[in-house]
């Protein structure tokens, strides 16, 4: 990850704690209900937002291992092939 992308990843994720605290605001004024938004929740967020980027990194390494391994069998095919 780029320090653009963990920058763009900061602003994300205070866009995100700033709508949820108008929402709140929203939310007590039509349900007469209190809904609290603390650090905590804010941590929560980061919590789940890493690993769910954890999960996908895995994807993506195992993604691009299996291509490669692909690859490198048509590579080694064509060589045979052309044997032929």
């Amino acid at each position: 990850m780029t320090d653009e992308d963990k920058r763009g990843c900061v602003e994300m994720f205070k866009v995100i704690h700033k709508s949820v605290e108008k929402i709140r605001e929203r939310y007590l004024d039509e349900a007469r209900r209190i809904a609290y938004v603390t650090p905590t929740s804010f941590l929560e967020l980061l919590s789940a937002f890493k690993v769910v980027f954890k999960e996908r990194t895995n994807h993506v390494q195992t993604a691009k291992m299996r291509l490669s391994k692909g690859l490198k069998a048509l590579a080694e095919a064509g060589v045979e092939v052309a044997k032929l």
